[in-house]
């Protein structure tokens, strides 16, 4: 009996361990899930000026399907938040890939399984994402200084990481922690970053346009938020007024080019 009882105890183990792993998944993917409602949720704030009655107005507008076009449009819609996100996030994600690569060479050095040792595919994405838009940012508004920045900000990093390195006491444990849990420190920076972006940038995920109308010597300024046929659902540039415009209204509708 005693055998027994010690020949089940680390398949309890195991499915302590399994299960364990289980809750710490779900509990991750709840808390990206949450983090995908709070952007939406902030985004359709921001957009109608927090001005509520708007905001629900511009809710009817929306569907799941553009839930791609609205994390894109953050990042695009305003040129100024773009380069900080780029500047910041550019040097995270590469020592997000970086310090995957150094741990999987340490792994191996220990003889630990391959399986440990994954490859942070993610990682890469996210790092490919990132000098993608760099680069188009650079050729489209001839910033040749903003990787300079990025440049700065990683050597800051590495300079606070050889400061640290030795330190004592709280700051050398910090360190320490920090360099462990670096992939999800720059996953949670990544998040922070897209939230505050999504409750500052007042541009929706469309362009610009002026709408000339019928009757009225002033064009107006704005986005087409939806246009089904026979009118067009109209939100406002400045006073972030909820318009419905009928199309034999609409004399022409040009894009302006303002970012």
């Amino acid at each position: 009996m005693a055998h027994q009882e010690q020949a089940g105890r680390p398949g309890q183990g195991e499915g302590a361990g399994e299960g364990e792993e289980r809750r710490h998944g779900l509990s991750s993917g709840l808390t990206l899930t949450t983090a995908a409602f709070l952007f939406l949720l902030l985004r359709l704030f921001a957009v109608s000026g927090y001005q509520w009655h708007t905001a629900f107005a511009v809710l009817h507008t929306l569907d799941l399907d553009d839930s791609i076009g609205i994390v894109l449009g953050t990042v695009l819609a305003d040129s100024v938040v773009a380069a900080v996100l780029l500047v910041v996030l550019l040097p995270a994600f590469l020592f997000r890939v970086l310090g995957g690569f150094m741990l999987a060479a340490r792994m191996r050095e220990e003889g630990k399984l391959d399986r440990d040792a994954r490859i942070d595919l993610a990682g890469i994405g996210m790092l490919a994402i990132a000098v993608a838009g760099m680069t188009a940012y650079v050729l489209s508004f001839g910033t040749w200084w903003l990787p300079l920045a990025s440049v700065l900000v990683v050597a800051v990093m590495v300079g606070f990481g050889v400061l640290t390195r030795g330190a004592q006491g709280q700051v050398g444990e910090a360190s320490r922690w920090a360099g462990r849990h670096v992939m999800g420190l720059v996953l949670g920076a990544s998040v922070l970053a897209m939230l505050v972006s999504a409750a500052v940038v007042r541009t929706p995920w469309m362009p610009l346009e002026r709408v000339e109308l019928q009757g009225h010597e002033q064009p107006l300024r704005g986005y087409v938020l939806e246009a089904e046929p026979g009118f067009l659902k109209f939100l406002t540039e400045k006073d972030r007024e909820f318009l419905i415009i009928r199309d034999e209204d609409v004399k022409s509708r040009e894009e302006v080019l303002e970012h």
